[in-house]
């Protein structure tokens, strides 16, 4: 895009438009990309962002392994690796996470200086102030875990801030991204929505991350998406220490046992799963009045190749709203969408300036 129809675009002064261009071409966030066409008088300089101008680092712990990424800005991943870690969010980010960086850095020959922070999905709930995680067993964390003092001395070992986020609404947001940079291609044939839609990872445990109006909605204690706490028996008593109700009825420890013993599920396991997924997401469909459900690909092909086409008739039995369910866009949405958000917290610095 040419710096005039920047301004006819925005409406901004020349003056203005000049100073703010050059500002971003010397940081290296844009460059000249050729010449425009023009029907009359001198070409105009065409600008383009500049993609790898820098880095940020995606990484998501699920309680068994850690996948990783160098991310640049069009949220697209470099050098991902996934790597067995132990169960504990204690170990990984004093341990294991700070050296993984470290050779991720070195081995993709970036300049550390080029990489502006870390983003974490963690399972479970990340409050408000990104430092309290809570509802983590899969992370080997019982009760409400203070994450302050270990994440301090990750950014100041690594030099760079560091961000913590539900690992789930960091796939969302990685989701939503590759949607929009896809709805926004010039040859989209419009089936790509980028609007409302729940993420669903079916892991260890399960997670949701919902994106309504383009922005992913966390709630006022960070519960938005905590699908596996939904409850449809009312005799059933809620505890903090223990699975919800849907996730009980998933039981997925049980799934996986199967998957890890006979290299498949047996199809009762399958079918349970089926049937109490799509029960909660009906309900959460119907409530938000949302017509597409993504499901991570993580782990989705155990479930077998006609799981999604199976979890959709199973909604339209529940359901008087016809869903859709996809898989997600990226193989790991979560890196993505983690480090998507500490990228833009230092472009909000850059635009502040």
């Amino acid at each position: 895009m040419s710096k005039a129809e920047i301004m006819r675009r925005t409406g901004i002064s020349t003056p203005t438009v000049l100073k703010i261009t050059e500002y971003f071409m010397s940081l290296g966030l844009l460059a000249e990309a050729g010449e425009g066409a023009a029907t009359i008088g001198r070409k105009p300089t065409l600008l383009r962002i500049v993609p790898d101008a820098i880095y940020t680092i995606g990484a998501v712990f699920d309680g068994r392994g850690l996948s990783l990424g160098l991310v640049d800005l069009f949220g697209a991943p470099r050098g991902l690796r996934r790597t067995p870690v132990p169960a504990s969010l204690e170990r990984l980010l004093a341990e294991d996470l700070p050296a993984q960086v470290l050779r991720l850095i070195e081995e993709e020959k970036v300049s550390p200086a080029k990489v502006k922070g870390i983003g974490i999905g963690v399972p479970g709930v990340v409050d408000p102030s990104g430092r309290i995680v809570r509802f983590a067993p899969l992370a080997g964390i019982q009760k409400d875990f203070d994450a302050s003092t270990l994440l301090q001395s990750l950014e100041n070992r690594l030099g760079m801030p560091v961000r913590l986020e539900n690992d789930a609404n960091a796939a969302a947001l990685g989701e939503h991204a590759a949607r929009s940079r896809a709805a926004e291609r010039p040859d989209a044939d419009g089936s790509v929505s980028a609007g409302d839609f729940i993420f669903v990872e079916l892991g260890r445990g399960l997670g949701a991350g919902i994106v309504l109006d383009g922005k992913l909605r966390k709630g006022s204690r960070a519960m938005a998406g905590e699908i596996g706490y939904l409850v449809l028996d009312p005799s059933w008593k809620a505890t903090s220490d223990a699975p919800g109700w849907l996730e009980g009825r998933l039981d997925l420890d049980e799934f996986w046992a199967e998957v890890e013993g006979h290299k498949t599920p047996s199809k009762r396991s399958l079918r349970r799963v089926i049937s109490y997924l799509a029960l909660g997401l009906s309900n959460i469909s119907l409530a938000l009045d949302l017509d597409l459900i993504v499901v991570g690909r993580a782990g989705l092909e155990h479930f077998g190749g006609d799981f999604l086409n199976s979890l959709k008739a199973e909604l339209a039995r529940f359901s008087v709203l016809e869903t859709s369910c996809v898989p997600s866009m990226l193989e790991e949405p979560g890196v993505s969408g983690a480090a998507g958000l500490v990228a833009e917290a230092w472009l909000e610095g850059v635009f502040s300036e």
